[in-house]
Order: structure tokens, then C-alpha cells, then sequence
């Protein structure tokens, strides 16, 4: 993985677009704001992240052109601050196994919102005991549609525990909190 600092007017540029998507957190912006000056991306094959300060907060794919809050940064936020950057969903215990391993989450495995959502929102996802959170991606239906008895994709899945995003983001954490 490559390290590099980013501009200020890059910096600028991110949070300016993350200020235009509802769906994700003032006080999270506002923080990330105020760590503009120490901005690093971190460059993997099929994705980046960037850090602020010692924080891996935000990562895009070539898959979502885009930035999202890493699940690192929903976590500390949600363990340390109880502010739930982007709204969630809680699924049932049979699916959890499933969304660890990359699976989209499915209407009939979600048991709570915290709020609503539409379309192209991007939401969170608690494990059964709202310890943490597991996964996040792309709503592909408004919070609406998810009622007992629907079926169907919920959320794209874009990133999950222990996968590349994940671990890129624990060794980030660790290599820059010295």
C-alpha cells in the first residue's frame, strides 16, 4: 500500500461532497473538518482509503465512485460518541455469517432501522446485539419497502468485517496512532 498526503483542495473537495449526502452525520463531517490539515490516502489495488489524523475514515472502490465511512470509523464513532454516522439496520443472527463473507443484505434478515432511508442512502448494519457494526454498503430500497413479508436486496454490500478494506484500515489505525 502507498501513503501519500492529500492537498488541501482535495480535502476540500471530499467534504464539500460528503456535506451534499444526507445521509451521513453532521458531527462526523464537522470532525473530519477539523482534521483537514492531516489528510493521508492510502492507496490498495481496488481501493483507497483516507486517513484523518489516525483515523481511517473514508474509502471508495472501483467498484462505488464515491467516498464512504469505513466501518473502522462508524465503530469508533458509534463506541466512543454513541452517534451512529449514517442510518442502520440491525439483521438476525442467520445472516450475519452470511454478510461477513461479502453477501448483500436481504429484506427478510433485518430486523430494526434506526431511521429512514432511501435509495442510494448509504447504511450502516448492527449485529443482532447492536454491539457493532458489521457491514456497510448502498440501500437498493427505501426503508419503506422493508416490511414483514418483503423480499429482496436491501443493501449492496461494499464492505465488511475482515475484509480487505478492514484489515487495510486496522494496520493504517495502528501504523499511525504511534
Amino acid at each position: 500500500m502507498k501513503m501519500q498526503y492529500l492537498s488541501k483542495k482535495d480535502v476540500k473537495a471530499v467534504i464539500d461532497e460528503l456535506r451534499k449526502r444526507i445521509c451521513i452525520d453532521r458531527v462526523f463531517i464537522d470532525f473530519l473538518e477539523e482534521l483537514e490539515d492531516d489528510v493521508k490516502r492510502v492507496s490498495g489495488e481496488r481501493f483507497e482509503i483516507l486517513a484523518f489524523g489516525a483515523i481511517p475514515a473514508l474509502f471508495k472502490t472501483n467498484r462505488v465512485e464515491l467516498y464512504i465511512p469505513t466501518l473502522y470509523a462508524v465503530n469508533v464513532f458509534y463506541n466512543t460518541k454513541k452517534i451512529l454516522v449514517t442510518p442502520t439496520v440491525t439483521v438476525d443472527e442467520g445472516a450475519v455469517n452470511h454478510l461477513k463473507n461479502g453477501a448483500d443484505v436481504m429484506i427478510p434478515g433485518i430486523k430494526k432501522l434506526s431511521k429512514p432511508f432511501s435509495k442510494g442512502d448509504i447504511v450502516s448494519v448492527f449485529e443482532p446485539g447492536e454491539k457493532y457494526l458489521i457491514t456497510i454498503g448502498i440501500a437498493l430500497a427505501d426503508s419503506a419497502t422493508i416490511t414483514p413479508g418483503a423480499r429482496g436486496k436491501a443493501i449492496k454490500n461494499l464492505h465488511h468485517i475482515d475484509d480487505d478494506i478492514w484489515r487495510a484500515s486496522m494496520q493504517i489505525a495502528k501504523a499511525l496512532q504511534k
